[in-house]
Protein backbone atom coordinates (compact mmCIF):
# COMPACT_ATOMS: atom_id res chain seq x y z
CA UNK A 1 0.00 0.00 0.00
CA UNK A 2 1.02 3.52 -0.56
CA UNK A 3 1.65 5.93 2.26
CA UNK A 4 -0.96 8.28 0.79
CA UNK A 5 -3.64 5.60 1.27
CA UNK A 6 -2.67 5.25 4.94
CA UNK A 7 -2.86 9.00 5.31
CA UNK A 8 -6.36 9.16 3.76
CA UNK A 9 -7.78 6.32 5.86
CA UNK A 10 -6.26 7.67 9.03
CA UNK A 11 -7.68 11.11 8.36
CA UNK A 12 -11.18 9.63 7.72
CA UNK A 13 -10.93 7.60 10.93
CA UNK A 14 -10.01 10.62 12.96
CA UNK A 15 -12.82 12.64 11.43
CA UNK A 16 -15.34 10.01 12.44
CA UNK A 17 -14.07 9.88 16.04
CA UNK A 18 -14.59 13.59 16.60
CA UNK A 19 -13.01 17.00 16.61
CA UNK A 20 -9.46 17.35 17.77
CA UNK A 21 -6.90 20.16 17.40
CA UNK A 22 -5.09 19.88 14.06
CA UNK A 23 -1.65 19.57 15.71
CA UNK A 24 -2.81 16.54 17.72
CA UNK A 25 -4.35 15.07 14.61
CA UNK A 26 -1.09 15.43 12.68
CA UNK A 27 0.90 13.82 15.51
CA UNK A 28 -1.47 10.89 15.60
CA UNK A 29 -1.28 10.52 11.81
CA UNK A 30 2.51 10.45 11.96
CA UNK A 31 2.49 7.91 14.77
CA UNK A 32 0.13 5.61 12.88
CA UNK A 33 2.15 5.93 9.69
CA UNK A 34 5.38 5.14 11.52
CA UNK A 35 3.74 2.09 13.03
CA UNK A 36 2.77 0.91 9.54
CA UNK A 37 6.32 1.19 8.10
CA UNK A 38 8.91 -1.57 8.32
CA UNK A 39 11.94 -1.49 10.60
CA UNK A 40 14.96 -3.17 9.09
CA UNK A 41 18.61 -3.12 8.14
CA UNK A 42 19.69 -2.37 4.58
CA UNK A 43 23.05 -3.35 3.10
CA UNK A 44 23.55 -2.05 -0.43
CA UNK A 45 26.29 -1.11 -2.91
CA UNK A 46 25.46 1.69 -5.34
CA UNK A 47 25.55 0.84 -9.06
CA UNK A 48 26.34 3.08 -12.04
CA UNK A 49 22.60 3.45 -12.66
CA UNK A 50 22.15 4.67 -9.09
CA UNK A 51 24.71 7.44 -9.60
CA UNK A 52 22.92 8.41 -12.82
CA UNK A 53 19.58 8.54 -11.02
CA UNK A 54 21.18 11.04 -8.63
CA UNK A 55 22.17 13.13 -11.70
CA UNK A 56 25.90 12.61 -11.19
CA UNK A 57 28.20 12.77 -14.21
CA UNK A 58 30.54 10.07 -12.88
CA UNK A 59 29.91 6.86 -10.91
CA UNK A 60 31.25 8.37 -7.70
CA UNK A 61 30.74 11.22 -5.26
CA UNK A 62 33.12 14.15 -5.34
CA UNK A 63 33.26 14.42 -1.55
CA UNK A 64 31.98 12.75 1.60
CA UNK A 65 29.64 15.70 2.17
CA UNK A 66 28.03 15.08 -1.24
CA UNK A 67 27.50 11.44 -0.30
CA UNK A 68 25.87 12.45 2.99
CA UNK A 69 23.54 14.84 1.13
CA UNK A 70 22.54 12.61 -1.78
CA UNK A 71 22.35 9.08 -0.37
CA UNK A 72 19.33 9.96 1.84
CA UNK A 73 17.54 11.00 -1.38
CA UNK A 74 18.35 7.60 -2.88
CA UNK A 75 17.17 5.75 0.25
CA UNK A 76 13.86 7.63 0.39
CA UNK A 77 13.17 6.77 -3.26
CA UNK A 78 14.28 3.14 -3.15
CA UNK A 79 13.05 2.14 0.32
CA UNK A 80 9.80 4.09 0.94
CA UNK A 81 8.40 1.39 3.24
CA UNK A 82 11.26 1.58 5.74
CA UNK A 83 10.53 3.80 8.73
CA UNK A 84 11.96 5.04 12.00
CA UNK A 85 14.83 3.06 13.61
CA UNK A 86 15.77 1.45 10.31
CA UNK A 87 19.44 1.52 9.34
CA UNK A 88 21.23 1.39 6.00
CA UNK A 89 24.87 0.55 5.38
CA UNK A 90 25.65 1.92 1.91
CA UNK A 91 28.85 1.17 0.01
CA UNK A 92 29.80 3.72 -2.63
CA UNK A 93 32.69 5.23 -4.62
CA UNK A 94 34.21 8.56 -3.67
CA UNK A 95 36.68 10.67 -5.61
CA UNK A 96 39.60 11.23 -3.26
CA UNK A 97 42.61 12.51 -5.21
CA UNK A 98 45.91 13.41 -3.57
CA UNK A 99 45.59 16.90 -2.14
CA UNK A 100 48.74 18.77 -1.18
CA UNK A 101 48.09 21.03 1.80
CA UNK A 102 50.14 24.22 1.87
CA UNK A 103 51.62 25.50 5.12
CA UNK A 104 54.07 28.32 5.85
CA UNK A 105 55.97 27.95 9.11
CA UNK A 106 55.33 30.89 11.45
CA UNK A 107 57.91 32.38 13.81
CA UNK A 108 56.33 30.84 16.91
CA UNK A 109 56.27 27.38 15.31
CA UNK A 110 60.06 27.11 15.61
CA UNK A 111 59.91 27.81 19.35
CA UNK A 112 56.98 25.43 19.76
CA UNK A 113 59.19 22.46 18.78
CA UNK A 114 62.04 23.58 21.01
CA UNK A 115 64.25 25.52 18.57
CA UNK A 116 66.04 28.64 19.77
CA UNK A 117 66.38 30.09 16.24
CA UNK A 118 63.81 30.76 13.53
CA UNK A 119 65.19 28.25 11.05
CA UNK A 120 65.62 24.50 10.56
CA UNK A 121 69.02 22.86 10.66
CA UNK A 122 68.06 19.47 9.26
CA UNK A 123 65.39 16.91 8.42
CA UNK A 124 64.74 16.03 12.06
CA UNK A 125 63.55 19.63 12.70
CA UNK A 126 61.22 19.44 9.69
CA UNK A 127 59.78 16.13 10.90
CA UNK A 128 59.24 17.56 14.39
CA UNK A 129 57.34 20.51 12.91
CA UNK A 130 55.14 18.33 10.69
CA UNK A 131 54.32 15.99 13.58
CA UNK A 132 53.45 19.02 15.74
CA UNK A 133 51.22 20.71 13.14
CA UNK A 134 49.64 17.58 11.64
CA UNK A 135 49.18 15.10 14.52
CA UNK A 136 46.27 13.35 12.76
CA UNK A 137 48.17 12.67 9.53
CA UNK A 138 47.30 9.46 7.70
CA UNK A 139 49.28 7.37 5.24
CA UNK A 140 49.60 9.19 1.93
CA UNK A 141 48.93 12.71 3.23
CA UNK A 142 51.00 15.48 1.61
CA UNK A 143 52.10 18.92 2.82
CA UNK A 144 53.89 21.62 0.85
CA UNK A 145 55.97 23.28 3.55
CA UNK A 146 57.54 26.73 3.32
CA UNK A 147 60.20 27.43 5.95
CA UNK A 148 63.58 28.98 6.64
CA UNK A 149 66.60 26.70 6.71
CA UNK A 150 70.37 26.87 6.81
CA UNK A 151 71.73 27.65 3.37
CA UNK A 152 74.35 25.33 1.94
CA UNK A 153 77.16 27.50 0.63
CA UNK A 154 77.43 27.15 -3.14
CA UNK A 155 80.91 26.85 -4.54
CA UNK A 156 81.52 28.62 -7.85
CA UNK A 157 84.71 29.16 -9.88
CA UNK A 158 84.93 31.84 -12.58
CA UNK A 159 85.80 30.38 -16.00
CA UNK A 160 87.06 32.12 -19.21
CA UNK A 161 83.47 32.71 -20.39
CA UNK A 162 82.71 34.50 -17.13
CA UNK A 163 85.76 36.76 -17.60
CA UNK A 164 84.58 37.52 -21.15
CA UNK A 165 81.18 38.52 -19.73
CA UNK A 166 82.90 40.75 -17.15
CA UNK A 167 84.94 42.34 -19.94
CA UNK A 168 81.75 43.23 -21.82
CA UNK A 169 79.58 44.37 -18.92
CA UNK A 170 82.17 46.50 -17.10
CA UNK A 171 84.04 47.90 -20.13
CA UNK A 172 82.46 51.36 -19.75
CA UNK A 173 83.19 51.63 -16.01
CA UNK A 174 86.66 50.05 -15.95
CA UNK A 175 88.11 49.97 -19.51
CA UNK A 176 91.65 48.74 -18.73
CA UNK A 177 90.78 46.25 -15.94
CA UNK A 178 87.83 44.85 -17.95
CA UNK A 179 89.93 44.37 -21.07
CA UNK A 180 92.72 42.70 -19.06
CA UNK A 181 90.28 40.35 -17.33
CA UNK A 182 88.77 39.27 -20.67
CA UNK A 183 92.20 38.78 -22.29
CA UNK A 184 93.90 36.86 -19.48
CA UNK A 185 90.94 35.31 -17.57
CA UNK A 186 92.14 36.73 -14.27
CA UNK A 187 92.06 39.84 -12.10
CA UNK A 188 95.24 41.92 -12.01
CA UNK A 189 95.93 42.60 -8.31
CA UNK A 190 99.01 44.85 -8.81
CA UNK A 191 98.00 48.21 -7.36
CA UNK A 192 100.46 50.17 -9.53
CA UNK A 193 98.92 48.96 -12.80
CA UNK A 194 96.09 50.50 -14.85
CA UNK A 195 94.45 47.06 -15.00
CA UNK A 196 94.27 46.80 -11.16
CA UNK A 197 91.19 45.20 -9.62
CA UNK A 198 90.29 46.26 -6.06
CA UNK A 199 88.10 44.10 -3.79
CA UNK A 200 85.10 46.35 -4.43
CA UNK A 201 85.59 46.06 -8.20
CA UNK A 202 85.87 42.27 -7.95
CA UNK A 203 82.61 42.24 -5.97
CA UNK A 204 80.95 44.14 -8.84
CA UNK A 205 82.30 41.57 -11.29
CA UNK A 206 80.98 38.71 -9.15
CA UNK A 207 77.55 40.36 -9.14
CA UNK A 208 77.62 40.40 -12.97
CA UNK A 209 78.45 36.69 -13.17
CA UNK A 210 76.12 35.37 -10.45
CA UNK A 211 73.19 37.43 -11.77
CA UNK A 212 73.75 35.73 -15.12
CA UNK A 213 73.82 32.22 -13.65
CA UNK A 214 71.39 32.24 -10.69
CA UNK A 215 68.01 33.56 -9.70
CA UNK A 216 68.68 35.56 -6.57
CA UNK A 217 67.61 33.68 -3.43
CA UNK A 218 67.67 35.94 -0.41
CA UNK A 219 70.16 34.69 2.18
CA UNK A 220 71.95 32.28 -0.16
CA UNK A 221 75.74 32.29 0.15
CA UNK A 222 78.31 31.64 -2.57
CA UNK A 223 82.02 31.07 -2.23
CA UNK A 224 83.41 32.37 -5.51
CA UNK A 225 86.94 31.38 -6.54
CA UNK A 226 88.85 33.22 -9.28
CA UNK A 227 92.28 33.51 -10.86
CA UNK A 228 94.49 36.50 -10.05
CA UNK A 229 97.84 37.86 -11.18
CA UNK A 230 100.05 39.73 -8.69
CA UNK A 231 103.37 39.15 -10.41
CA UNK A 232 102.67 35.46 -10.53
CA UNK A 233 99.53 33.43 -11.13
CA UNK A 234 97.36 32.54 -8.16
CA UNK A 235 93.80 32.16 -6.88
CA UNK A 236 91.62 33.94 -4.39
CA UNK A 237 88.01 33.54 -3.22
CA UNK A 238 85.29 35.75 -1.85
CA UNK A 239 82.17 34.69 0.09
CA UNK A 240 79.09 36.66 -0.91
CA UNK A 241 75.45 36.56 0.09
CA UNK A 242 72.34 37.73 -1.78
CA UNK A 243 70.57 40.36 0.34
CA UNK A 244 67.48 40.61 -1.85
CA UNK A 245 68.95 43.18 -4.20
CA UNK A 246 72.60 42.31 -4.82
CA UNK A 247 75.47 40.09 -3.72
CA UNK A 248 77.41 41.51 -0.78
CA UNK A 249 80.68 40.28 0.75
CA UNK A 250 80.12 38.44 4.05
CA UNK A 251 81.61 36.14 6.68
CA UNK A 252 84.59 33.91 6.51
CA UNK A 253 85.69 30.66 4.99
CA UNK A 254 83.12 27.88 5.12
CA UNK A 255 84.40 24.66 6.68
CA UNK A 256 82.50 21.45 7.43
CA UNK A 257 83.99 18.82 9.72
CA UNK A 258 84.46 15.49 7.95
CA UNK A 259 85.12 11.98 9.24
CA UNK A 260 88.89 12.59 9.37
CA UNK A 261 88.29 15.63 11.58
CA UNK A 262 86.24 13.63 14.08
CA UNK A 263 88.95 10.96 14.13
CA UNK A 264 91.53 13.70 14.76
CA UNK A 265 89.43 15.01 17.67
CA UNK A 266 89.21 11.48 19.05
CA UNK A 267 93.01 11.32 19.20
CA UNK A 268 93.70 14.91 20.36
CA UNK A 269 91.23 14.81 23.26
CA UNK A 270 91.60 11.16 24.26
CA UNK A 271 93.40 12.14 27.49
CA UNK A 272 91.35 15.19 28.52
CA UNK A 273 87.91 13.87 27.50
CA UNK A 274 88.22 10.11 26.86
CA UNK A 275 84.48 9.31 26.73
CA UNK A 276 83.36 12.28 24.60
CA UNK A 277 86.41 12.03 22.33
CA UNK A 278 85.92 8.33 21.63
CA UNK A 279 82.20 8.82 21.03
CA UNK A 280 82.79 11.69 18.56
CA UNK A 281 85.31 9.59 16.61
CA UNK A 282 82.95 6.61 16.51
CA UNK A 283 79.74 8.41 15.52
CA UNK A 284 81.11 11.51 13.70
CA UNK A 285 79.06 13.86 15.89
CA UNK A 286 79.18 15.53 19.31
CA UNK A 287 76.86 14.23 22.04
CA UNK A 288 75.39 17.36 23.68
CA UNK A 289 73.02 15.63 26.11
CA UNK A 290 74.05 16.94 29.54
CA UNK A 291 73.01 13.64 31.15
CA UNK A 292 75.33 11.61 28.92
CA UNK A 293 78.78 10.36 29.93
CA UNK A 294 79.92 11.54 26.46
CA UNK A 295 78.64 15.11 26.95
CA UNK A 296 80.31 17.95 25.02
CA UNK A 297 79.78 21.37 26.61
CA UNK A 298 79.91 24.61 24.57
CA UNK A 299 83.42 25.26 25.89
CA UNK A 300 84.58 21.78 24.87
CA UNK A 301 83.05 22.21 21.41
CA UNK A 302 84.98 25.44 20.91
CA UNK A 303 88.16 23.63 21.93
CA UNK A 304 87.46 20.98 19.29
CA UNK A 305 86.83 23.63 16.62
CA UNK A 306 90.13 25.33 17.56
CA UNK A 307 91.98 22.03 17.20
CA UNK A 308 90.50 21.27 13.77
CA UNK A 309 91.04 24.75 12.31
CA UNK A 310 94.60 24.99 13.65
CA UNK A 311 95.35 21.60 12.12
CA UNK A 312 93.84 22.46 8.74
CA UNK A 313 94.80 26.17 8.50
CA UNK A 314 98.20 26.49 10.25
CA UNK A 315 99.01 29.75 8.41
CA UNK A 316 95.76 31.60 9.29
CA UNK A 317 96.39 35.16 10.41
CA UNK A 318 94.82 37.34 13.11
CA UNK A 319 91.21 38.20 12.23
CA UNK A 320 90.67 35.15 9.99
CA UNK A 321 87.00 34.13 10.01
CA UNK A 322 85.48 30.70 9.55
CA UNK A 323 81.92 29.44 9.30
CA UNK A 324 82.25 25.95 10.81
CA UNK A 325 79.60 23.26 10.31
CA UNK A 326 79.47 20.18 12.54
CA UNK A 327 76.98 17.59 13.78
CA UNK A 328 75.56 17.23 17.27
CA UNK A 329 73.43 14.48 18.83
CA UNK A 330 70.65 15.47 21.24
CA UNK A 331 68.37 12.51 20.67
CA UNK A 332 68.69 12.99 16.91
CA UNK A 333 71.55 14.14 14.71
CA UNK A 334 71.35 17.88 13.98
CA UNK A 335 73.62 20.24 12.04
CA UNK A 336 75.09 23.28 13.82
CA UNK A 337 76.91 26.21 12.20
CA UNK A 338 79.30 28.25 14.33
CA UNK A 339 80.97 31.48 13.21
CA UNK A 340 84.42 31.95 14.71
CA UNK A 341 87.24 34.50 14.39
CA UNK A 342 90.96 34.15 15.17
CA UNK A 343 91.68 36.54 18.01
CA UNK A 344 94.96 36.52 19.99
CA UNK A 345 95.94 33.18 18.52
CA UNK A 346 92.65 31.47 19.54
CA UNK A 347 89.39 31.03 17.71
CA UNK A 348 86.49 32.63 19.56
CA UNK A 349 82.80 33.02 18.70
CA UNK A 350 82.32 35.78 16.13
CA UNK A 351 79.51 37.74 17.75
CA UNK A 352 79.11 39.98 14.70
CA UNK A 353 78.56 37.12 12.24
CA UNK A 354 75.14 36.07 11.07
CA UNK A 355 73.97 32.61 10.04
CA UNK A 356 73.00 32.26 6.40
CA UNK A 357 69.39 31.11 6.01
CA UNK A 358 67.09 30.94 3.03
CA UNK A 359 63.39 30.38 2.51
CA UNK A 360 62.71 26.98 1.06
CA UNK A 361 59.54 25.23 -0.13
CA UNK A 362 59.34 21.45 -0.41
CA UNK A 363 56.66 18.77 -0.47
CA UNK A 364 56.63 16.06 2.21
CA UNK A 365 54.51 12.91 2.44
CA UNK A 366 53.47 10.87 5.46
CA UNK A 367 54.43 7.25 4.77
CA UNK A 368 55.07 4.26 7.04
CA UNK A 369 54.48 6.43 10.10
CA UNK A 370 57.01 9.16 9.21
CA UNK A 371 57.27 12.39 7.25
CA UNK A 372 59.76 12.40 4.38
CA UNK A 373 60.10 13.71 0.85
CA UNK A 374 58.42 11.62 -1.86
CA UNK A 375 60.64 9.43 -4.02
CA UNK A 376 61.99 11.76 -6.73
CA UNK A 377 62.73 10.34 -10.18
CA UNK A 378 65.96 11.18 -12.04
CA UNK A 379 66.19 11.53 -15.82
CA UNK A 380 67.91 8.13 -15.89
CA UNK A 381 64.88 6.58 -14.17
CA UNK A 382 62.58 7.69 -16.99
CA UNK A 383 65.04 6.28 -19.52
CA UNK A 384 65.09 2.98 -17.65
CA UNK A 385 61.29 2.88 -17.88
CA UNK A 386 61.44 3.35 -21.66
CA UNK A 387 60.36 7.00 -21.77
CA UNK A 388 61.66 9.18 -24.60
CA UNK A 389 61.44 12.24 -22.35
CA UNK A 390 61.84 12.64 -18.57
CA UNK A 391 58.08 12.62 -18.02
CA UNK A 392 54.88 10.66 -18.60
CA UNK A 393 51.93 11.78 -20.73
CA UNK A 394 49.53 8.95 -19.84
CA UNK A 395 48.48 8.27 -16.23
CA UNK A 396 47.70 4.57 -16.65
CA UNK A 397 51.07 4.01 -18.30
CA UNK A 398 52.77 5.97 -15.51
CA UNK A 399 51.19 3.87 -12.75
CA UNK A 400 51.97 0.60 -14.57
CA UNK A 401 55.63 1.45 -15.14
CA UNK A 402 56.14 3.01 -11.71
CA UNK A 403 54.89 -0.20 -10.04
CA UNK A 404 57.53 -2.20 -11.94
CA UNK A 405 60.19 0.42 -11.16
CA UNK A 406 59.39 0.24 -7.43
CA UNK A 407 59.73 -3.53 -7.52
CA UNK A 408 63.30 -3.12 -8.79
CA UNK A 409 64.10 -0.27 -6.43
CA UNK A 410 62.76 -2.00 -3.31
CA UNK A 411 63.40 -5.73 -3.83
CA UNK A 412 62.95 -6.50 -0.13
CA UNK A 413 59.66 -4.67 0.41
CA UNK A 414 57.33 -6.14 3.03
CA UNK A 415 53.57 -6.46 3.01
CA UNK A 416 51.94 -3.11 3.78
CA UNK A 417 54.96 -0.95 2.93
CA UNK A 418 53.94 2.44 1.55
CA UNK A 419 55.77 4.66 -0.97
CA UNK A 420 54.95 8.17 -2.17
CA UNK A 421 56.28 9.03 -5.62
CA UNK A 422 56.75 12.40 -7.34
CA UNK A 423 56.85 12.25 -11.14
CA UNK A 424 56.78 14.63 -14.10
CA UNK A 425 53.60 14.67 -16.18
CA UNK A 426 53.20 16.33 -19.57
CA UNK A 427 49.81 17.75 -20.53
CA UNK A 428 50.68 20.71 -22.75
CA UNK A 429 53.28 21.58 -20.12
CA UNK A 430 55.27 19.66 -17.52
CA UNK A 431 54.01 19.58 -13.94
CA UNK A 432 54.91 17.57 -10.84
CA UNK A 433 52.30 14.98 -9.87
CA UNK A 434 52.16 12.56 -6.96
CA UNK A 435 51.12 8.93 -6.61
CA UNK A 436 50.85 6.54 -3.66
CA UNK A 437 51.73 2.86 -3.83
CA UNK A 438 51.32 0.05 -1.29
CA UNK A 439 53.01 -3.36 -1.34
CA UNK A 440 50.28 -6.02 -1.33
CA UNK A 441 50.30 -9.63 -2.38
CA UNK A 442 53.95 -9.53 -3.37
CA UNK A 443 53.76 -6.51 -5.68
CA UNK A 444 53.41 -2.74 -5.64
CA UNK A 445 49.83 -1.54 -6.17
CA UNK A 446 48.82 1.99 -7.11
CA UNK A 447 46.24 3.48 -4.75
CA UNK A 448 43.56 4.91 -7.07
CA UNK A 449 41.95 8.32 -6.64
CA UNK A 450 38.47 6.74 -6.67
CA UNK A 451 38.01 4.67 -3.53
CA UNK A 452 35.28 2.42 -2.22
CA UNK A 453 33.97 3.26 1.22
CA UNK A 454 30.87 2.72 3.35
CA UNK A 455 28.64 4.94 5.40
CA UNK A 456 25.79 4.09 7.74
CA UNK A 457 22.48 5.95 7.77
CA UNK A 458 19.66 5.86 10.26
CA UNK A 459 15.98 6.65 9.82
CA UNK A 460 14.92 9.17 12.44
CA UNK A 461 11.42 10.65 12.36
CA UNK A 462 11.05 9.53 8.74
CA UNK A 463 14.32 11.12 7.59
CA UNK A 464 17.49 9.29 6.57
CA UNK A 465 20.55 10.87 8.14
CA UNK A 466 24.22 9.80 8.43
CA UNK A 467 24.42 7.62 11.49
CA UNK A 468 27.31 6.10 13.43
CA UNK A 469 25.08 3.69 15.31
CA UNK A 470 26.65 0.33 16.10
CA UNK A 471 24.30 -2.62 16.63
CA UNK A 472 25.44 -5.05 19.31
CA UNK A 473 23.86 -8.18 20.75
CA UNK A 474 24.99 -9.37 24.16
CA UNK A 475 26.73 -12.75 24.19
CA UNK A 476 27.03 -15.20 27.08
CA UNK A 477 30.27 -13.78 28.41
CA UNK A 478 28.80 -10.27 28.53
CA UNK A 479 26.17 -11.28 31.08
CA UNK A 480 28.80 -12.90 33.28
CA UNK A 481 31.01 -9.81 33.06
CA UNK A 482 28.18 -7.44 34.05
CA UNK A 483 27.15 -9.75 36.89
CA UNK A 484 30.70 -9.85 38.30
CA UNK A 485 31.00 -6.03 38.25
CA UNK A 486 27.58 -5.31 39.80
CA UNK A 487 27.25 -8.26 42.22
CA UNK A 488 27.96 -6.14 45.29
CA UNK A 489 25.56 -3.38 44.26
CA UNK A 490 22.71 -5.64 43.08
CA UNK A 491 23.27 -9.09 44.66
CA UNK A 492 19.99 -10.75 43.66
CA UNK A 493 19.62 -9.30 40.11
CA UNK A 494 23.31 -9.85 39.32
CA UNK A 495 23.22 -13.36 40.77
CA UNK A 496 20.18 -14.22 38.65
CA UNK A 497 21.90 -12.84 35.55
CA UNK A 498 24.98 -14.95 36.27
CA UNK A 499 22.86 -18.10 36.50
CA UNK A 500 20.43 -17.54 33.63
CA UNK A 501 22.21 -15.16 31.22
CA UNK A 502 19.38 -12.61 31.03
CA UNK A 503 17.80 -9.62 32.73
CA UNK A 504 14.77 -10.41 34.88
CA UNK A 505 12.31 -7.59 34.14
CA UNK A 506 9.38 -8.85 36.27
CA UNK A 507 8.46 -5.90 38.47
CA UNK A 508 8.29 -6.85 42.13
CA UNK A 509 10.59 -9.84 41.74
CA UNK A 510 13.73 -9.91 43.93
CA UNK A 511 15.90 -10.27 40.81
CA UNK A 512 14.16 -7.36 39.03
CA UNK A 513 16.23 -5.14 36.72
CA UNK A 514 14.70 -1.66 36.39
CA UNK A 515 15.31 0.44 33.24
CA UNK A 516 17.78 2.57 35.23
CA UNK A 517 19.68 -0.53 36.39
CA UNK A 518 19.79 -1.88 32.82
CA UNK A 519 21.25 1.44 31.60
CA UNK A 520 23.88 1.20 34.33
CA UNK A 521 24.68 -2.35 33.20
CA UNK A 522 25.11 -1.15 29.61
CA UNK A 523 27.52 1.55 30.82
CA UNK A 524 29.58 -1.16 32.51
CA UNK A 525 29.64 -3.25 29.34
CA UNK A 526 30.39 -0.42 26.87
CA UNK A 527 33.17 0.99 29.03
CA UNK A 528 34.76 -2.43 28.68
CA UNK A 529 34.19 -3.16 24.97
CA UNK A 530 34.39 0.42 23.65
CA UNK A 531 36.64 2.37 26.06
CA UNK A 532 37.83 4.78 23.36
CA UNK A 533 34.44 5.54 21.83
CA UNK A 534 34.16 9.16 20.74
CA UNK A 535 31.61 11.62 22.03
CA UNK A 536 28.35 11.14 20.13
CA UNK A 537 28.89 7.44 19.33
CA UNK A 538 25.60 5.51 19.33
CA UNK A 539 24.80 1.88 20.15
CA UNK A 540 21.60 -0.12 19.75
CA UNK A 541 22.01 -3.08 22.08
CA UNK A 542 19.89 -6.20 22.01
CA UNK A 543 19.79 -8.20 25.25
CA UNK A 544 17.96 -11.23 26.62
CA UNK A 545 15.20 -10.67 29.18
CA UNK A 546 12.84 -12.82 31.21
CA UNK A 547 9.33 -11.42 31.67
CA UNK A 548 7.60 -14.72 32.32
CA UNK A 549 9.04 -16.10 29.11
CA UNK A 550 12.39 -15.75 27.39
CA UNK A 551 12.57 -12.92 24.84
CA UNK A 552 14.76 -9.96 23.85
CA UNK A 553 14.59 -6.19 24.15
CA UNK A 554 16.71 -3.35 22.78
CA UNK A 555 18.09 -0.19 24.24
CA UNK A 556 19.48 2.79 22.28
CA UNK A 557 22.30 4.75 23.95
CA UNK A 558 24.67 7.57 23.00
CA UNK A 559 27.93 8.68 24.58
CA UNK A 560 27.52 12.14 26.08
CA UNK A 561 29.78 13.86 28.59
CA UNK A 562 31.87 10.72 28.90
CA UNK A 563 28.97 8.40 29.85
CA UNK A 564 26.32 6.40 28.03
CA UNK A 565 22.81 7.84 28.24
CA UNK A 566 19.50 6.91 26.63
CA UNK A 567 19.25 8.06 23.02
CA UNK A 568 15.66 9.14 22.82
Amino acid sequence: MKKTFYLLMTFIGLTIVGCQPMEEIQDEINNRLDNQLAVGDINYTLTEDDYSSLELNFPNFSSLDDAKDLIPVFLSDEYPTYGANSTANITFNIYDPIRVEEYSVAADDYAAIGLSSNFFTGMSDIQDLLEYKFPQAEEGDYVELTYRTLADEIQYTLDPDDFDLIGEELAADYPEPASSAANYSNFDRREDRDAYWSNDMILEAINVVLADHYDGVEGQKYNVAYNIYDGSSGTESMTVQFDGNSYVAVGGTAYELDNDDYDYIGVEFATDYPGPAGNAAQYNSFDVRSSSDNYWSDEMLLEAVNAVLTNNYPDATEGAKFEVTYKIYNGAVTIVIENVILSGGTYVIDEDASVSTIQSTNVYAYTNGNWSQPLMLDNEDYTEMGQSYPNFDDEDEAFYKLAIFLGRTFPYAEEGDFVAVAYNFYDGGVSTEYANFVFEGGKWMHIPSVKETSLQFGNIDGQWIPDNTIRYTLAGGDYGFIADVLIDEYPAPAGSMGRYGNFDVRSGNAAYWSPEMILEAMNVLLDEIAPNAEEGQKYIITYAVYNGSNTTETISVIKSGGEWILNE
